[in-house]
């Protein structure tokens, strides 16, 4: 989605809508993860441009890691 944006496509309003609240749980993820503000910085750019499989790319990624600490 965010690629499209940039791309001058036309978007709806409820995929932009969907977009932002992707983005929101993207950065309350990372907040509630404990994560420096270069890495948060880099998972919400991530899913700002690819959306969907970039949220599903930090859930993974949260879920390995909170794997590996126990």
């Amino acid at each position: 989605m965010g690629l499209m944006i940039l791309a001058g496509a036309e978007t709806s309003v409820v995929l932009t809508l969907l977009l932002f609240a992707a983005v929101g749980l993207a950065v309350w993820e990372t907040r509630e993860q404990k994560l420096d503000l270069q890495t948060s910085a880099w998972w919400v750019l991530l899913v700002l441009l690819v959306h969907v499989l970039g949220y599903l790319a930090l859930r993974v990624w949260v879920w390995n890691r909170s794997r590996g600490e126990t």
